[in-house]
């Protein structure tokens, strides 16, 4: 699971990846790189480790990974971006054409269908998405609320605070679940 973390730039507030997670990507791509080029020179043929290839390739991609939002107080706009390298789409609102900041939570495969899932299967999910003018709605982040434990929630009150945009919060409908001792 990829985590996003808050920080603030001037007069914006950037939601991005943390860190770390670019950092472990760029460790391993290192170990694996480094493990070829010590396999290539002894010898070893490069169809023998074509695992290691295609392991190198994904690590690489999450290097270049990039994924984001910036909320701009200045400018009183909302811009996200996300691509790999070069490859980056990106994408801007103004303050004006923004609704409300929402985070809702909900039961994953409840909501439709009426099905009552296993226990196992009724994951409680978080969701910050951004409602804007025109039913249009755009989501900032998807995530298991297990996963998240609060810093989602953290995140969304912080951005919300800064910007002075509406907010709503809606609680969790996992509340009314009966926990036991089988299901730990």
């Amino acid at each position: 699971m990829l985590h996003y973390a808050v920080y603030q730039k001037n007069s914006a507030i950037v939601y991005t990846l943390k860190k770390r997670v670019r950092m472990v990507f760029l460790l391993i791509t290192l170990f694996l790189l480094w493990g070829l080029v010590l396999n290539i020179g002894e010898g070893v043929s490069i169809r023998s480790m074509i695992h290691i290839v295609l392991l190198l390739i994904v690590t690489t991609i999450g290097v270049l990974y990039r994924d984001g939002w910036t909320f701009d107080v200045g400018n009183r706009t909302i811009g996200s971006w996300w691509g790999i390298g070069p490859w980056v789409r990106r994408e801007s609102f103004r303050f004006d054409e923004v609704v409300r900041l929402d985070l809702s939570h909900f039961i994953k495969g409840s909501a439709l269908d009426g099905k009552i899932l296993p226990k196992r299967r009724q994951k409680a999910v978080v969701v910050f998405s951004i409602i804007l003018t025109d039913e249009r709605q755009k989501t900032v982040q998807v995530i298991p609320e297990r996963s998240s434990s609060g810093r989602i929630e953290a995140a969304f009150d912080r951005i919300a605070i800064f910007t002075e945009l509406p907010a709503k919060i809606d609680r969790p409908r996992d509340v009314d679940l009966p926990l036991r001792m089988k299901d730990l």
